[in-house]
């Protein structure tokens, strides 16, 4: 595959990730909780790797004793966690808020590289920070108070969801020095289900009386921006150079937004587009910087 077929595959892939918030949103129309809904991802998700992997890939189940405790905070917080928190800000606020929110997360690992590992930070990176939050804070409405006193639970989660993603990084990072991708998303994916497996058992008897066009949306969310996005990605980042592929991956926000406006008619203010655009410099800028 040349390299622009894996540029290609990736900006794909990047589209597909910014679904995600639209599937979801149209899912909240049925009203899933989003507890029960990210449960059901997960653990569709999760089922779908474990049976292929365990017939034909079994070397990507070993992992180190060292690292179980570490795969488990893994699950618990940088997955479970964080995919909850984004499927509440979605619900919360608008697709587009929730993001951009999201994407902050590059900020997060700078500032962790800077106090834990003693990376400097440049002018650019400075200037990216300020470029991303000033954005952030157009897209958000911050010179609205009603707006975000009303969206400020939503504006939370959201950036909890960017915190935590923050940690997947991290760890990710360093548990690809020992496993491959595949490794990392099959136990990050099946703790993560494991752990909100008691909500699935909890509303068994709301989700017999679901819809099919809910479970259709189900097995979207779970399939298609989350697997089908990831397997792209994955098999096109081997051509492509992976810093030039990082970057392709602000697609995904602007997407989300893209999508938002013409599926589920979300407005956007003259200013929100401005600091939507500022966002996605920002972001650039810092992914740049950034290398999993």
């Amino acid at each position: 595959m040349s390299e622009l077929h894996g540029y290609l595959l990736i900006a794909v892939a990047a589209i597909l990730w910014g679904s995600m918030g639209i599937l979801a949103k149209l899912a909240y129309t049925y009203r899933i909780n989003p507890l029960t809904l990210i449960a059901l991802r997960l653990a569709i998700s999760s089922c779908t790797l474990l049976v292929p992997f365990a017939l034909l890939r079994r070397n990507y189940f070993k992992i180190r004793k060292k690292h179980i405790r570490d795969f488990v905070l893994f699950g618990i917080f940088a997955v479970a966690l964080q995919r909850l928190a984004y499927f509440y800000a979605v619900k919360l606020t608008t697709v587009t808020v929730a993001v951009i929110l999201f994407y902050t997360y590059p900020i997060f690992v700078s500032v962790y590289g800077y106090k834990s590992k003693g990376e400097k930070i440049s002018a650019l990176t400075i200037i990216a920070i300020l470029l991303t939050f000033t954005g952030v804070a157009l897209v958000v409405k911050v010179h609205e108070t009603s707006w975000v006193k009303i969206n400020l639970p939503g504006i939370a989660v959201g950036l909890a969801s960017s915190i935590l993603f923050a940690q997947y990084f991290i760890q990710a990072k360093e548990f690809r020095k020992y496993y491959t991708n595949w490794t990392l998303m099959i136990y990050g994916e099946t703790i993560g289900a494991l752990i909100l497996l008691p909500i699935i058992f909890a509303s068994i008897s709301e989700m017999i009386n679901y819809p099919l066009e809910l479970w259709l949306l189900i097995l979207a969310i779970a399939w298609v921006p989350s697997l089908l996005a990831y397997i792209l990605y994955s098999y096109a980042i081997k051509s492509a150079e992976y810093s030039k592929g990082s970057i392709l991956g602000v697609l995904e926000p602007l997407s989300a937004s893209i999508l938002s406006v013409i599926i589920l008619k979300e407005g956007l203010t003259a200013l929100q587009i401005i600091g939507l655009i500022m966002t996605l410099v920002g972001v650039t800028l810092l992914f740049t910087k950034l290398k999993l």
